[in-house]
């Protein structure tokens, strides 16, 4: 009984951190996967040099190398774990912490998880290298640092020690020193039984080596770094323009605030747990407190549907997954519904087109356009316009996003690997190489880079390859020298939709993209032109949403077929067009239907027509208004 008591507490926190484990893999595996796709580490001494450009590299570099691991975010999640316990070990070594007070090291990892899973859209805009593997891995080496300063009995030691890892630990491991530095005064207090100057002289070092380190270190080693970011290096700015996230950064100070209270566990713990009664109240103390970190956790936890959905879609778009897209817009498995962010809709379209059913499904699924939840304008070029425009054949704006954020956030495998098919389908082979090599040095890209290695070998395979082949027609027209204002999907409507071409796919699309932008006037040639390539076909049947659309503007402009068909008078040529009758029979329910709802507001008649026509297009034509593109 008494040995099971000596591991009781152990043992109820390797449970602990097995559970936390499993909740981050339940609910953020798409999102740590897509954590590695936007990092990159590579074996090489370029890199390792140009990651120790500024404070900290060595610890970024270590960091972007663990992130490589969430390729499989199960072995990813398992390694963080791993390092979780190791700094519980050392955390009850370094406070001596004993019974059940070694719960209290339980504190830190809840404060570490906060930081992974709070991430949402900064996903996409930090330019911290490895930043979800750099808390645990700062936390861990400052732990390292400081146990060996507490075993030193003489205190000139336990100063030079700290002067030292105050001006080394700075290149090493950046702003993270400070929490050596802090870990270190804790121990001294622990060890001091008087409140003398002498006894000060480790808080008053460490102070000073904190104001005087970082900016001497900047101004003579990294020019390149502001003198505000000096006492932040290796930290996550939390910053975007003039957009400062505070709420961001409290899991951050949390971690410091964890190891106060295990310091003051250490200090007054044995005295309260010498009777049976403060035996009873420290393990409630322990627990509550466990349960308060607990409900930071839960609350700084990012649940943002779409966020989640956004990413899932993105991952299985890359694996060429086209029936996980459309199964993800519906699914309800990752939080509440939500109504879908235009980059949702604009890849379930994507999806539906390359399955050949956009035209007879686009508006069976949600469409909306709500503001990604972030405490800035998210973008579509940063969640997802890089991969529409790659594959709606749109490379050199693929190319051109894929520069700015490998200039501006950092390169990742994701730019990479657009920039070397972009590079292919342009035929500019030396430059495609040249990234296939660079994915080459990685430790779970080599397979895919060796893929694409053979396309530049062997050329005209990219014909029968899965992926490319119904791009290269959609990229076989001429660029024009324009730009698309960081609005994405308005930029490729109007492309599409004033567009022309003898390729069967962009063909449709350009009926599609005038059919979403509502445009009789482009939408009448296109769709006239549809007819004449596939109305010989057999067994050719023209979609739904094409015949509502032109059944629709063939009763709001009367005399409009007659100018596809010249000759022919309007009756004439309105029966060219092959309407199904179930077309023209909801036709006249939705105009039926209105007339009861005569008196209702435009928003009313949103939510009543939307269980019995939201699969329509005459739903999306009259009651879809204003919706914002990006």
């Amino acid at each position: 009984m008494k040995y099971l008591r000596r591991f009781l507490v152990p043992l109820l926190l390797a449970v602990a951190l097995v559970v936390m484990g499993g909740l981050v893999l339940r609910t953020e595996s798409e999102v740590l996967y897509r954590m590695q796709e936007l990092s990159l580490w590579l074996p090489t001494h370029y890199f390792f040099k140009i990651s120790t450009f500024y404070p900290g590299g060595p610890l970024t570099w270590a960091a972007a190398y663990m992130v490589q691991h969430f390729y499989h975010p199960a072995v990813g999640m398992g390694l963080m774990l791993l390092a979780w316990a190791l700094i519980m070990w050392l955390t009850c070594r370094l406070f001596r912490l004993r019974g059940v007070w070694q719960g209290l090291s339980l504190l830190v990892p809840l404060c570490l998880m906060a930081c992974l899973v709070q991430t949402g859209y900064w996903l996409y805009y930090m330019k911290l290298q490895g930043h979800p593997w750099v808390p645990t891995l700062g936390v861990l080496l400052s732990l390292v640092l400081a146990l060996p300063f507490r075993r030193m009995p003489k205190r000139w030691a336990r100063l030079a020690y700290l002067a030292v890892v105050g001006v080394l630990g700075y290149p090493l491991m950046g702003a993270w020193t400070a929490l050596a530095l802090g870990l270190m005064v804790l121990a001294e207090v622990l060890r001091m039984r008087s409140a003398t100057l002498g006894d000060a002289c480790v808080a008053i070092l460490a102070l000073v080596l904190f104001a005087i380190v970082p900016p001497i270190m900047v101004r003579q080693f990294y020019g390149q770094v502001q003198m505000d970011e000096a006492w932040w290096a290796a930290m996550p700015s939390f910053q975007y323009g003039k957009v400062d996230c505070l709420e961001y950064r409290l899991a951050y100070y949390a971690i410091g605030l964890s190891f106060l209270l295990c310091a003051l566990s250490t200090k007054f713990g044995d005295s309260l747990t010498t009777k049976k009664s403060g035996k009873r109240m420290s393990a409630l103390l322990v627990v509550a407190l466990l349960a308060l970190a607990g409900y930071g956790v839960a609350k700084r936890w990012n649940h943002d549907t779409n966020f989640h959905k956004e990413v899932a879609m993105n991952n299985a778009i890359e694996r060429l997954d086209w029936e996980g897209v459309l199964r993800i817009s519906l699914s309800k498995e990752m939080g509440e519904p939500m109504p879908p962010t235009r980059v949702m809709v604009m890849m379930k379209n994507l999806a539906l087109f390359r399955l050949g059913r956009a035209g007879d499904e686009m508006f069976h699924y949600p469409e909306g356009a709500e503001q990604q939840h972030a405490p800035w304008q998210v973008r579509m070029t940063q969640v997802g316009g890089k991969l529409l425009y790659y594959h709606y054949g749109k490379e050199g704006f693929c190319y051109r996003w894929c520069m700015e954020d490998g200039v501006e956030f950092g390169w990742s495998v994701d730019v990479l690997k657009y920039m070397t098919k972009c590079s292919l389908i342009t035929h500019d082979w030396d430059v495609a190489q040249k990234y296939i090599d660079m994915l080459r040095r990685t430790t779970y890209h080599r397979q895919w880079a060796e893929k694409y290695a053979a396309l530049v070998r062997h050329p005209e395979r990219m014909a029968e390859d899965e992926e490319m082949r119904p791009i290269i027609p959609m990229a076989s027209f001429p660029d024009r020298l324009d730009g698309d204002n960081t609005l994405v999907e308005l930029y490729l409507l109007k492309t599409f939709s004033s567009g022309f071409g003898v390729d069967p796919g962009y063909q449709e699309m350009t009926l599609l993209c005038s059919l979403i932008m509502k445009d009789i006037d482009l939408f009448w040639p296109r769709f006239h032109q549809y007819l004449d390539m596939h109305q010989k076909e057999e067994g050719f049947h023209v979609p739904v949403h094409y015949q509502e659309a032109a059944y629709l503007y063939s009763v709001l402009e009367p005399q409009r077929p007659s100018d596809l068909w010249p000759g022919l008078t309007n009756a004439e040529a309105a029966e060219r067009i092959p309407f199904d009758e179930s077309v023209k029979r909801r036709y006249k329910e939705f105009m039926d239907f209105n007339a009861q709802c005569g008196s209702m507001s435009e928003e009313q008649k949103k939510s009543a027509f939307l269980p019995q026509f939201g699969d329509t297009f005459y739903y999306f034509y009259f009651l879809r208004r204003n919706q914002q593109t990006n």
